[in-house]
C-alpha cells in the first residue's frame, strides 16, 4: 500500500467522514465520525482523514509538551527528578498507590505538600482503589486526580523559576506562558495561534490543528529542526514514557499503557485525550523520521476513539494484526450482547 497517496485535501468546510461503524445484524447502526492524521517529523502530510487544519484541543494528550517546561526550565536537573517522575508528570493516572505516592514525592522535593495542588478531586480511574475508598467510606484527595502529575510538575517549575505558587494555573503566568511557547515550538506555529480553554482540572488546555498536533508528537521522537536543548528535553520525555508506562497511565485495563509495551521495538508513545482525542508518535524503521498520529472523535466517543487509534497504528505496521489480550480489548471486535452471542461488529473505515 501506498500511504503517501491517501493524503487528501479537502476542498471547504465539510462533515468529518464515518471512520468507525458499529453494526447489529446487517445494518450499520451507528457510526463515528473524525479525523485522523500523521506527520512525520520533518512536517510533511503523510495521511489523513478529514481536514488536516481542523482545529480542536489536545486534552490530556498534550501533557508529555506540557511537561518539556519541567526539563527545560532546569527544575528537573534541581529537584534531581527520576525517569519514572517525570513520565507520571506527563500521563493520566489511574490514582493506584504508585501514582499517589510518587507525586507526593515528586512535591516534596520541591518542599511542596498536596494541599498546593489546584486539581481538584475526583474518584482513582483503578477500580481497586476506587472501591476500597467506597467501602471505607474515605473521599478522594487531590493525589488521586489523574492530572496530579501534571500538576506537581508545573508547581515545581514554578517553585525552580520563583514564580507564584498560588497563580500556577493562570494562563497569564510565567509557567503557563512558558508552556505555551514549548507548544508552538514543537508545533512549528505561533504561541498566539494557539486557542487556550481551561481543561478538567483547572489547567490551560491547548488547541492546535490535527497536521500541527502530529507533527509536534513526530518530534518528541525525532526533533527535526529543534535546538539542542529542546531535542534533549524531548528524548527526555518520550524515554521516560516508553520506559515507565505505568506511571503515564496504569498497570491495568489502561490503553496507553499497553500501547507502548507492545511498539517499544517502534519507540511508540502514546498518549490519550478526553472528547475523543489520541495522539501518539513512533520511528519509522525506513526512514529514521519520527511519525506523529492524532485522532479525534467527533462526538467524543472513547468506544470509536480506541478501535480506531489501534487500528491507525496497525495499518502503518506499528501494532501487529494479531494483538495480546490486554490490546485486543480496546481494538475492535465482534459486539456481543448479554448472552455473549455475536450480533454485531465495529469495523473502522481507514
Amino acid at each position: 500500500m501506498n500511504i503517501q497517496s491517501e493524503v487528501k485535501t479537502p476542498t471547504a468546510p465539510q462533515t468529518p467522514p464515518v471512520l468507525v461503524e458499529f453494526t447489529r445484524g446487517d445494518l450499520v447502526e451507528c457510526v463515528g465520525r473524525g479525523y485522523v492524521c500523521v506527520v512525520d517529523s520533518a512536517g510533511e502530510l503523510i495521511y489523513n482523514q478529514g481536514d488536516p487544519d481542523f482545529m480542536t484541543y489536545l486534552r490530556s494528550t498534550a501533557k508529555p509538551l506540557q511537561a518539556l517546561s519541567v526539563i527545560l526550565s532546569g527544575a528537573a536537573a534541581s529537584f534531581r527528578l527520576e525517569d519514572r517522575e517525570i513520565s507520571l508528570i506527563c500521563g493520566s493516572h489511574a490514582g493506584e498507590e504508585i501514582h499517589t505516592e510518587t507525586v507526593a514525592s515528586i512535591l516534596l522535593k520541591g518542599g511542596l505538600d498536596p494541599t498546593f495542588l489546584q486539581c481538584g478531586t475526583h474518584l482513582p480511574f483503578d477500580k481497586a482503589t476506587r472501591n476500597a475508598l467506597l467501602k471505607a467510606g474515605t473521599a478522594p484527595k487531590p493525589l488521586h486526580h489523574n492530572c496530579s502529575g501534571k500538576h506537581s510538575g508545573m508547581l515545581l517549575t514554578a517553585q525552580h523559576c520563583g514564580e507564584s505558587l498560588a497563580d500556577y494555573l493562570d494562563p497569564a503566568s510565567p509557567t503557563q506562558q512558558r508552556i505555551t511557547e514549548n507548544i508552538a515550538i514543537m508545533a512549528g506555529v505561533s504561541p498566539a495561534d494557539i486557542p487556550i480553554g481551561i481543561d478538567g482540572c483547572s489547567a490551560p488546555v491547548h488547541g492546535l490543528t490535527m497536521r500541527n498536533a502530529a507533527h509536534a508528537l513526530a518530534r518528541l521522537i525525532e526533533p527535526e529542526g529543534l535546538d539542542p536543548l529542546m531535542a534533549s528535553a524531548t528524548v527526555t520525555i518520550g524515554r521516560s514514557m516508553r520506559t515507565y508506562p505505568e506511571m503515564v497511565a496504569g498497570n491495568t485495563e489502561r490503553i496507553c499503557t499497553e500501547l507502548m509495551r507492545v511498539g517499544r521495538v517502534f519507540e511508540l508513545t502514546a498518549k490519550g485525550g478526553a472528547e475523543g482525542y489520541y495522539g501518539a508518535a513512533w520511528r519509522d524503521p525506513q526512514t529514521g523520521k519520527g511519525m506523529g498520529l492524532t485522532v479525534k472523535i467527533e462526538d467524543g466517543a472513547q468506544r470509536s476513539r480506541d478501535p480506531l487509534t489501534i487500528a491507525m497504528l496497525q495499518k502503518f505496521g506499528v501494532l501487529p494484526d494479531k494483538l495480546n489480550e490486554a490490546l485486543a480489548n480496546f481494538a475492535a471486535q465482534p459486539i456481543r450482547n448479554h448472552s455473549g452471542k455475536i450480533i454485531g461488529d465495529v469495523h473502522c473505515c481507514i
